[in-house]
């Protein structure tokens, strides 16, 4: 009998009734834990399926004996000690592109709820009542507001996400400036209306910037003193990628400042605790900060494409098959 162990939670597992293999023997352990404990837990697993988050250190790893496949639930996988596994013939895998069109969605929202400054209108009026529905509505009077297709829109990272950012974005017609390592074919720019540029070239010109990369050494504080004085006065940085992306204490200092707006689906360290920067700002602060708790890719749509993706994957590594998506270069 295949032996599955789960660290993921056991109700977005369950709740959407996605068929497993036929006889398997799946067991949700008890996650978090020590690394001692995990390794007691999943030292029989043929295969490991963990949550986008979840840390497999190399002292576990290498303890897995039985192990064939690691595989996250969602398309991270910067936990995992690739090279650990890839040295044990452990395939890791992901469902790249599975959220890419919630979480470019929520991108858009955020966009739209801080270009619009519905933050501190929801909590003026909500506050205060026909007070604060009254002076917010002079305040929006006075300092005007604008359209998203008057903005030129800065992408960081053109992947999956970015590009599902870029379908949506068109409709709104928005200007779409875009960096990354690899640029894109001369035909998807032509079509797509797209203008390729250096980071910096972002930084500066952009209303709205928009961060869809991975963490690695070179994205880790992409956003933090030196790049925000760089932006654009009243410049609004969205963040539905990885909370490592971005300094916390220099985007609460910018934000209390009133020198930019964010839009945040994501912070570091997850989870977080009540010292966090950013749960500590100022009224000033806050009316700039736009947030969700790190949801933008979890749809009930999504959870139901990742399992389905995830248990085709176990198959087909448990008969002998290469699986999709593997990240760790095995």
């Amino acid at each position: 009998m295949v032996k599955v162990r789960v660290t993921c939670n056991k109700n977005i597992i369950e709740r959407f009734g996605v068929e497993k293999p036929a006889g398997w023997d799946f067991k949700y352990i008890n996650y978090p834990c020590s690394d001692e404990e995990l390794v007691e837990q999943c030292k029989d697993a043929d295969i490991v399926f963990c949550g986008p988050v979840d840390y497999f250190r190399r002292g576990v790893i290498e303890q897995l004996d039985n192990c064939k496949l690691i595989h996250s639930l969602g398309v991270g996988f910067d936990k995992i000690d690739l090279e650990a596994a890839k040295e044990k013939g452990i395939y890791v895998c992901n469902n790249r592109a599975v959220n890419a069109a919630p979480v470019a969605e929520l991108a858009v929202g955020h966009m739209i709820s801080c270009l619009r400054r519905i933050p501190e209108a929801d909590a003026k009026i909500k506050a205060r009542g026909v007070d604060g529905f009254n002076e917010s509505f002079r305040e929006y009077q006075v300092k005007g507001q604008n359209e998203l297709g008057s903005r030129v829109i800065g992408l960081v990272g053109l992947g999956a996400i970015g590009k599902a950012a870029v379908r949506m974005l068109k409709a709104f017609g928005c200007k779409i400036m875009y960096y990354d390592v690899f640029r894109a074919t001369e035909e998807y720019e032509l079509e797509n209306d797209l203008t390729f540029c250096t980071y910096e070239e972002i930084l500066k010109n952009c209303d709205i910037i928009s961060y869809h990369v991975p963490v690695l050494d070179s994205t880790r504080d992409m956003v933090r003193k030196e790049t925000i004085e760089m932006m654009k006065k009243d410049a609004i940085i969205i963040n539905v990628a990885r909370g490592e992306i971005v300094n916390n204490e220099d985007l609460a200092e910018a934000l209390n400042n009133g020198r930019i707006f964010a839009g945040l689906d994501v912070i570091a360290p997850e989870p977080p605790t009540a010292d966090h920067p950013l749960f500590n700002l100022t009224e000033a602060g806050k009316a700039r900060l736009s947030i969700t708790p790190h949801i933008a890719g979890t749809t009930d749509d999504a959870f139901i494409r990742m399992s389905e993706w995830s248990y085709s994957d176990m198959v087909k590594v448990m008969n002998g098959e290469r699986p999709n998506n593997v990240v760790n270069g095995l």
